[in-house]
Order: C-alpha cells, then structure tokens, then sequence
C-alpha cells in the first residue's frame, strides 16, 4: 500500500513539474513582424551617464597591441576588430562585467558607437545601436543564430542575414556592411 502511494504521489509530482515548464514554439519572423518586436520598449536617447566613462578607450594601447597580435580575449574584455582590406577601420570592446554593451572605437581611441543587446542569452535578441552622442543609429533583431534583421532608427531595413548570407531589400550587401570582422 506505502509503494503505491509512493508511486502515485511520485507520478504526480513529476507531472505537476512539466506542468510548470514553458512549453517553447520557434516563432517565425518576416521583416514587418521582426520590426515590430524590434522597436518595441526601445530607447531612441541614452543618458550620457551610462556611457561617460567610455567616450575614449582607456586601454587603446594595450587594446591595439593585442589586435596586432590576433589576441583577442584579455582579462576583462573581448576585443573585435573591422579591417577594411588590412586597415584597421574600427575595434568593438566588451567587458566581461558589462556584458550587454558593446563600445566601439575608431583606432585613436575615440567612441564612435556603443551597441547595448537585451535578453542577450537567449533568442530572440535585440541589440540597439547608438552614436557617441546616445542618439539610436540603429536596432537589430536575431531571431537566433542563422537570421538576423538590422533596421536604421526609422525602421527602415538595412540589412537581413539567412545563414551567412546577407541581403538588403535591393538583393545586394550594403556597402557600409562589406566590412572584414576580426582579421585581414
């Protein structure tokens, strides 16, 4: 009698506890319905005490120093950079205790552009984008990790990534996206 009750009272909280569990249902997104959920809650004007303390690179020259030598990862942040042909155009740094941000720097250290993601451990994310004024330049939307669509701050679609291809709504890559991520 004990082990069927047991049983019953096993069986029933294992149940209850998938009851619990979010049942997850992959949400298909064209560009108006990822647009929509883009520019929902978005920011158009960030505070500059948010970013004061980034407007120049504090370590440009450790930061420059790695990127010569393909580093990428140092002790407290992540460092990105964007080659036009073998010139250094930009670099993105992301600290490890500011992980949602994203600065960017030209290569004498100035910001030219910080990109904060919300949600960014699950999909979908969005990432916005902001001049080094806290003006919104820009909002992407991943719907995971084989589609992205990147709008400007009207909403106009810049950009849409399948895979590893990247198309505008004209079928061709925009010029300013022709950049090399991370090497020459």
């Amino acid at each position: 009698m004990i082990k069927k009750i047991l049983i019953i009272l096993t069986i029933l909280l294992f149940s209850f506890s998938l009851a619990n569990e979010p049942i997850k249902a992959k949400v298909k997104y064209n560009e108006a319905s990822a647009r929509i959920e883009a520019f929902k809650d978005v920011e158009r004007k960030i505070d500059k005490d948010f970013y004061k303390n980034y407007l120049k690179d504090k370590n440009k020259k450790e930061n420059l120093e790695a990127i010569s030598k393909k580093t990428y990862e140092l002790d407290n942040r992540v460092l990105c950079p964007f080659y036009v042909k073998s010139i250094l155009l930009a670099y993105g740094v992301t600290y490890f205790d500011k992980f949602d941000t994203t600065f960017y720097y030209n290569p004498m250290g100035s910001l030219i552009k910080f990109e904060i993601t919300k949600d960014y451990k699950s999909y979908p994310k969005k990432t916005y984008g902001y001049s080094q004024y806290g003006n919104l330049i820009s909002v992407s939307f991943e719907v995971d990790e084989k589609e992205q669509y990147v709008y400007n701050k009207n909403g106009k679609l810049i950009a849409h990534w399948q895979d590893d291809k990247m198309q505008n709504k004209d079928d061709k890559t925009p010029k300013l996206l022709q950049l090399k991520r991370g090497g020459n």
